[in-house]
């Protein structure tokens, strides 16, 4: 088993956190410390851990986009 850790440091961290809520897979462990969201998962193969880390990083981009935008608006 692989584990792996996501670090989302800055504003709007609470926010996203809540807002990927929905997309997290069984064994998941979604957090907001310090300020910061953090995510731990795990799985089988290297390759499902970046896929992902990919899809979580790609996410967390929008979700803080459309955060800022509302910011702005």
């Amino acid at each position: 088993m692989i584990r792996a850790r996501l670090r989302f440091e800055g504003e709007g961290a609470e926010a996203v956190a809540r807002s990927l809520d929905p997309d997290n897979l069984l064994g998941m462990r979604v957090a907001v410390v310090e300020g910061a969201m953090e995510v731990d998962f795990s799985a089988e193969r290297a390759g499902t851990i970046l896929a992902t880390a990919d899809d979580l990083i790609m996410n967390a981009k929008i979700a803080l986009d459309l955060l800022n935008k509302e910011v702005r608006s």
